[in-house]
């Protein structure tokens, strides 16, 4: 199989992705207009899912629906009568190998912008018996068809879940328009509040309930679901000050218990991101704050800091950087995001990194005027009926898919992480750029506004893509530069049951002699964007035996180390072309990777014939 990679000026490709094991999922920070620095809602979010998650970008125009059309997004739930029109949007697509219900992430025609946290670990007695099977992914799909505002959207998922219920155990959406935000918190059945954030309000959230400050009594800016309150007082969770009055009540200790807020993984990157937000440390989960009423005002670098921030234990373990990593920015973060909310819904502008966000850079976008169309790798249509049935081959590594470059980037970055100080100047200095240009691209795009709105889409459609391809020209080069070196595995593909060895070369060149590399700090297999939070790079396969020999005809000998195919597998999908890498040090110590690509085979298939060519990353 070959698979050389085949750069364009503009377009280029490598790396790696993810299969759904432990996500500890996301973090949302919302940041109201009179707290934020350019007078603005923002919304920033980290999404979290563990394993072989591809992460696209697709633009759903709006639609006409026939008359008694029924929507049914996953097997055994709800159906849903179809509306006649619905909106058009753009959709950050989370594709995973068994569906994804609770990850993707939208900005529809009028604006508004959703995202979400899981906010799982209730209590079982609150749970609550679903109407045909419940609904789920639904919720955040039909709020970015139908939604004409912030407000709007949470009266649609307010009527979903008294229709059906919700079958998940918890989650707390974010919806957010340019006139105001506003998050609902729901759990299992039909348990919510949805609650408005305040003007001068600054919003953190990981993956738990967080919703402490709930004003039953101000019908403005909350809604509490029917039979919620009384429920909690029934079953002991709370005790009104004042009998009959319910504007004390704290959701999230009526309908979770303390331990989920307790838990490292929420703990860690609360107090990493309170103590970014209010220059405190906070270690006490009881004490973190839902919100605060900020005096200090808040950008778009801001977020980006927050979003990119890590607890200072990460990097202690000889393997990845992200070994541990229970800080906002963890192995599992796949895509970030902030976005600024306009009053013209085409302004609206995202800042979107496709990968980790500590180790690739946050990409300008409008999406309203759609994303560069190799930012998908399937058509909407597809991706849509696809999204809970993937076929394993839809998840393997192509060089004609630009976004794998920035995976690729993270992959190497994380462990040549002696490199990710200049890594991260190489990210400010491309972010510096973008930032300076954005002024001048958003006075263009007002002036065309003036003339037609088709215009200033179309100039701002080409402006997704040219940074798009622009970031993904320069981060390959400088990935290049960073991890030179070439190996290649030995065959057309490995079976992953086998205890029969593959051969793995690493090629020698002018910085390299690779029959000096440390064979006892040596590991091979994938990336570390391509399993959860738990994976260590000890858990991949280590030599069985290696031979130097001159394996190009160059003059060098290069080196030729044997793996157990099993163990080579591990963390991959049958069916699927894989990015596997090759972990080592050089004689002097240097960290060195490099990868390449090879088909995982499935149940009857074996590959055709060895190889001696690999992948040109």
């Amino acid at each position: 199989m070959n698979l050389k990679l085949k750069l364009s000026a503009m377009a280029l490709c490598t790396a790696a992705a993810v299969l759904s094991f432990d996500a500890l999922a996301c973090s949302t920070i919302i940041v109201g207009k009179d707290a934020s620095k350019t007078g603005e809602i923002l919304v920033g979010h980290n999404e979290d899912n563990g394993g072989r998650i591809l992460t696209a970008q697709f633009w759903v125009p709006p639609a006409t629906h026939q008359k008694g059309e029924m929507i049914e997004y996953e097997p055994g739930k709800a159906k849903i009568p179809q509306v006649e029109k619905t909106f058009g949007f753009y959709w950050s697509q989370t594709f995973d190998p068994t569906g994804a219900s609770f990850s993707d992430g939208f900005v529809n025609e009028n604006g508004v912008v959703i995202v979400s946290n899981a906010c799982t670990g209730i209590y079982d007695d609150d749970r609550q018996a679903l109407k045909e099977g419940g609904i789920g992914y639904g919720i955040r799909r039909l709020m970015a068809e139908r939604a004409a505002s912030a407000r709007d959207a949470i009266n649609i998922a307010i009527d979903l879940l008294g229709r059906y219920g919700y079958f998940a155990d918890g989650r707390t959406y974010t919806v957010a328009d340019a006139k105001e935000a506003w998050q609902i918190a729901i759990h299992q059945g039909n348990t919510w509040v949805a609650r408005r954030v305040k003007d001068n309000e600054v919003v953190y959230i990981p993956n738990n309930f967080m919703m402490d400050k709930v004003d039953a009594t101000d019908t403005e800016n909350v809604i509490v679901a029917p039979g919620m309150i009384e429920r909690a007082i029934k079953n002991g969770r709370y005790t009104p000050k004042t009998p009959g009055v319910y504007n004390d009540f704290n959701y999230r200790v009526a309908v979770q218990p303390p331990e989920r807020r307790a838990a490292d993984y929420n703990q860690s990157r609360n107090s990493i991101a309170w103590e970014k937000i209010l220059g405190v440390r906070i270690t006490d989960p009881e004490k973190f704050p839902y919100s605060v009423e900020s005096t200090k005002k808040f950008g778009v670098e801001d977020l980006k800091d927050i979003l990119r921030s890590h607890e200072k234990e990460i990097g202690a373990d000889p393997g990845w950087y992200h070994y541990k990593a229970l800080g906002l920015c963890r192995p599992t973060t796949h895509e970030s995001v902030v976005y600024q909310l306009r009053a013209d819904p085409l302004l609206t502008a995202g800042w979107r990194t496709l990968s980790r966000p500590c180790e690739t850079p946050y990409v300008p976008f409008y999406p309203l005027a759609k994303p560069a169309k190799d930012a998908a790798f399937l058509d909407w249509q597809t991706a849509t009926a696809e999204h809970f049935k993937g076929k394993p081959e839809h998840f393997g590594w192509s060089a004609d898919w630009p976004v794998w470059t920035f995976v690729h980037a993270s992959n190497t970055f994380d462990y040549q992480r002696d490199q990710l100080k200049e890594n991260s100047k190489f990210i400010a200095g491309l972010e510096k750029h973008w930032t300076a240009a954005q002024p001048e691209v958003e006075r263009r795009a007002a002036e065309l506004l003036k003339v037609s709105h088709e215009k200033a889409a179309e100039f701002l459609h080409d402006y997704n893509a040219a940074s798009f391809f622009e970031a993904a020209a320069k981060v390959s080069a400088h990935t290049a530069k960073a991890a030179p070196h070439k190996i290649a595995i030995l065959a057309d593909s490995i079976d992953p049951k086998s205890t029969q060895t593959v051969d793995v070369v690493l090629y020698s060149d002018k910085t390299l002699d690779a029959a000096k590399v440390d064979l006892s700090r040596t590991y091979a297999g994938v990336g570390r964007a391509s399993i959860g939070t738990k994976g260590l790079l000890s858990h991949l396969a280590k030599p069985v035996k290696s031979e130097v020999r001159d394996v190009d005809g160059d003059g060098l000998k290069d080196l030729v180390v044997s793996f157990e195919q099993k163990a080579l597998s591990v963390y991959t999908l049958p069916g699927a072309v894989f990015d596997l890498y090759l972990y080592t040090f050089d004689a002097a110590k240097n960290r060195v990777s490099a990868m390449d690509a090879v088909l995982i085979e499935t149940e009857g298939y074996k590959g055709a014939q060895k190889r001696t060519e690999g992948a040109d990353v």
